[in-house]
């Protein structure tokens, strides 16, 4: 009968210790982070970045004296090692994620996080899913607030009267895209000219610039990546279409596309993630050391690594008594917001059931096949 009571108990004690996830049985606090190390799209810079935040703190005493251990995991862009490799996680005893930039991570694991507890201060978020979970709080603005922002930019400071959007709709992506247009002419009191939500990935972009043409569209705001981004532009300056300011979002803001595109004489501007990447400004300066030191590229991708991990050592540092998955949680609901040069809008993660704390961007636009800052301040979305 001892025998028995002394294995219940036994159980039981480790049930507790999961339920609180502990990550300091073997002297460490222990994160977790979802990136692609293989596959077809790499982040690898992404959570190398954040490694050298975790590094440098733990240089600096680590939290309350304990070492914050990085576990990452790969998921090679593929769904179902996309939860498998959270469940790894999970089981390791994270107290948190940071720096995650895996673009299946959130429509894969938003119901798993919440069921383990699991909150997640995300590098990259792409996916609507990203931005309308209690347990996921992405630092960059996202591509469909920075539709509103860089729609924001036509209006207000080229002040562009007929305004046009031609977008790539992804699966599950629509209602936010709608949501962001709407934004845009609720603020501006202005209404699109031509909203097209049919381009495809593949085929000729011409129709659709020929689209634009009739109806004397003067800034056309464009959501792709580079892939599209390239063409698109070839052939508007096919079409003459030099008198018209061209928006992009984040993923085509590239030091490639601006060698692609630079020489065509167009007008064309793109919305950051955070403080153009491309600046050397006083905001970039700790991220442009932090990414030296880890021998990492300087991109956007690379910025919302850094900015993850130091916003979740703010928030282990500011924890009275013992970091557990459930300290941390509650510390991140209680959270002062964070102010950070680098952003337009404080980081703040808090008790709401979604988080888009970014709620701002910075316009660079192409010169001479560079991108270049558009004025010096931060293009923010009102009643953020």
């Amino acid at each position: 009968m001892r025998a028995h009571l002394s294995v219940a108990l036994t159980a039981v004690l480790a049930t507790s210790v999961l339920a609180g996830c502990s990550s300091t049985d073997d002297g460490t606090i222990k994160v977790g982070a979802i990136a692609g190390l293989t596959g077809n799209f790499i982040t690898a810079e992404v959570v190398k970045t954040a490694q050298q935040v975790f590094d440098d703190a733990n240089a600096n005493g680590g939290v309350n004296g304990k070492k914050i251990e990085y576990v990452i995991k790969d998921d090679a862009g593929n769904p179902q090692r996309t939860a498998q490799v959270a469940r790894e996680l999970d089981s390791a005893g994270v107290v948190a994620m940071a720096g995650s930039a895996s673009f299946t991570d959130c429509d894969v694991n938003d119901a798993y996080y919440r069921q383990t507890k699991i909150h997640s201060i995300m590098a990259v978020g792409a996916s609507p899913k990203c931005f309308q979970s209690p347990n996921i709080a992405p630092v960059n603005v996202g591509p469909f607030t920075l539709m509103t922002a860089v729609l924001l930019f036509a209006s207000k400071d080229l002040g562009a009267k007929s305004v046009c959007n031609f977008t790539v709709v992804l699966p599950g992506s629509e209602d936010a895209i709608k949501s962001a247009l709407g934004d845009w002419e609720r603020i501006s009191d202005q209404k699109l000219v031509v909203n097209d939500m049919t381009v495809q990935q593949s085929g000729d972009l011409t129709p659709y610039l020929l689209k634009a043409k009739q109806a004397g569209c003067d800034a056309i705001l464009f959501n792709p990546a580079e892939q599209l981004v390239v063409p698109w532009l070839q052939a508007a300056k096919t079409q003459g279409m030099t008198d018209v300011d061209f928006l992009l979002l984040a993923p085509a803001y590239t030091d490639s596309v601006a060698k692609a595109v630079g020489g065509l004489g167009l007008k064309i501007h793109a919305g950051s993630e955070f403080e153009p990447f491309t600046v050397e400004s006083p905001a970039n300066a700790d991220w442009r050391s932090t990414v030296a030191k880890a021998k990492q590229p300087a991109t956007a991708f690379s910025q919302g690594g850094y900015l993850a991990a130091t916003f979740l050592v703010a928030v282990l540092r500011s924890i009275k008594g013992e970091v557990t998955r459930d300290s941390v949680n509650a510390a991140l609901r209680d959270m002062a917001p964070i102010t950070n040069p680098m952003l337009g809008t404080p980081f703040a993660f808090g008790p709401a059931d979604k988080h888009a704390p970014n709620q701002a961007s910075k316009m660079v636009r192409l010169e001479n096949s560079r991108w270049v800052s558009v004025g010096d301040g931060f293009i923010t979305i009102p009643g953020s």
